[in-house]
């Protein structure tokens, strides 16, 4: 079972909805209480850092999310906020993921919005005007052109983040959907000690 995170700055439904559209069980999560019924999490994107940190401060998710030992997918904002610092709103953020996050290049047109393709040649949907930079480069998983290259996916542990959103993005985002249920159901917790 996945669980989604809802927060006051997601777009919870709209990942719920592609995983019923692809028969994986799943259950929104409001409160840290929950997280023990689930086999990983994901944190849908959407909004902006400085409000998506209030409402998980004020839930009392901070800690609870820094301690996560489970797969756990940041879509959007939900791979920003995994990081230290985000220039939008000049945020602190879970500081899970060593780096930063900083606003798209004055050079190019912002937000970046629309389909693009990932260096792995698959066109997926973006929708952001903000972009992580990892202090380790290993973490990043994809990258994607867009004025500069710049990383479109991440993964340090157990924590997996996608700049991109793959309930908006067709077949490659349903195949990593996918792919992310099949390893939440063979992980366990002493995979991430």
């Amino acid at each position: 079972m996945l669980g989604i995170l809802r927060t006051a700055t997601g777009n919870a439904t709209s990942v719920q909805r592609a995983l019923m559209r692809l028969n994986i069980p799943s259950t929104f999560i409001d409160e840290p209480g929950q997280l023990s019924q689930v086999d990983a999490l994901i944190f849908p994107g959407a909004g902006a850092a400085q409000a998506g940190m209030r409402d998980l401060r004020e839930r009392n998710f901070v800690e609870t999310l820094r301690d996560f030992r489970k797969p756990f997918l940041g879509l959007c904002l939900g791979m920003q906020l995994l990081f230290d610092f985000s220039e939008e709103g000049q945020t602190e953020c879970l500081g899970i993921i060593p780096g930063s996050v900083r606003s798209l290049p004055s050079t190019v047109i912002k937000p970046h919005m629309g389909w693009n393709r990932l260096h792995t040649g698959e066109f997926v949907y973006f929708v952001h005007g903000f972009v992580c930079v990892p202090e380790d480069p290993r973490v990043t998983t994809m990258t994607v052109q867009y004025g500069e290259e710049f990383c479109a996916a991440v993964r340090l542990k157990n924590f997996f983040g996608l700049q991109w959103h793959p309930e908006k993005s067709g077949a490659p985002g349903d195949r990593f959907l996918c792919a992310f249920s099949r390893f939440a159901e063979r992980s366990s917790l002493q995979s991430w000690k």
